[in-house]
């Protein structure tokens, strides 16, 4: 039933995860975890997803970290009845109920919109993190964070990881999920099963740098939303992710990869706020 695909470069935690698949899944659950060796390959993981879902034996495909694991026992069927639903698109735990057109990653309005539930380790804290403001047992969103990504051989065969664009490890989760809502799916937050993903994530300039070629893809459709959005809810939307995205850039110190055009439409937009002066000194200087 499940083809779980992972993009390995810790053995270790792989064997760590198709253990903890195996105990937690259901006894009476098939599935196999395809770990993909990508330690000195050179491929990006959209080709290494693409690769591996070709090949799996079964229709429900799961892309995973291997820093992920399941706390909830008996959680295959659970998703697989979601996924059952004709226009279920793909199922994560983290998620966005819109999508700005400004360059952001899945949460793309500063915690609004926001759905999730998961626990996140950080450092040796465990931190058990939860939004969900009407007590679904599914959320529907247009993003998802890739960390655990669930979908249909169909779906999958629609969307396609987008190994042409994207040739590293960054943005993939946004890219597939907004193409998966272009192409009239819906995509879920799961609010009942739980999982612990380790590892905080890593930002810098290939990631700003491919965070900019898919919003150029996607630009004629965002912003997105889950319920039709007024211009006004479109415009403050906007703005927040605006500032969000260029504060996020600022703090990276990726300069180099912004165009005065998107500077000086910040800065005149907020003239009087100290970020702006900030933003401005370090693109000159850069």
């Amino acid at each position: 039933m499940f083809s779980i695909i992972v993009c390995s470069i810790r053995p270790a935690e792989a064997e760590a995860l198709r253990l903890n698949i195996k105990n937690t899944i259901g006894s009476d659950i098939p599935f196999e975890v395809i770990a993909y060796d990508n330690r000195d390959t050179g491929k990006g993981i959209c080709q290494v997803y693409n690769e591996c879902a070709a090949k799996a034996a079964y229709d429900i495909l799961c892309f995973m970290h291997e820093d992920v694991e399941f706390k909830t026992i008996g959680w295959g069927k659970a998703v697989a009845d979601k996924l059952s639903e004709p226009d279920c698109g793909v199922i994560g735990f983290a998620g966005n109920v819109m999508k700005s057109s400004a360059p952001t990653g899945w949460s793309s309005t500063r915690g609004k919109g926001d759905r999730y539930t998961y626990i996140q380790r950080d450092g040796g804290k465990e931190i058990l993190s939860i939004r969900n403001p009407y007590k679904d047992d599914f959320s529907q969103v247009i993003t998802l964070d890739g960390m655990c990504l669930f979908m249909n051989r169909k779906v999958w065969e629609n969307v396609r990881f987008d190994e042409d664009t994207l040739k590293g490890f960054h943005c993939y989760d946004i890219d597939v999920t907004v193409g998966a809502a272009a192409a009239g799916y819906r995509n879920w937050v799961c609010h009942t099963v739980l999982v612990e993903h380790f590892s905080m994530g890593s930002y810098g300039k290939d990631w700003a740098e491919d965070t900019l070629d898919i919003h150029r893809k996607w630009q004629e459709l965002l912003p997105m939303s889950v319920s039709p959005m007024s211009d006004r809810q479109k415009k403050k939307l906007e703005d927040r992710a605006s500032q969000a995205w260029l504060n996020v850039f600022r703090e990276l110190d990726v300069y180099d990869v912004m165009t005065l055009g998107m500077v000086l439409k910040y800065v005149l937009k907020h003239p009087l706020n100290g970020r702006s002066y900030k933003l401005l000194k370090g693109y000159l200087g850069r």
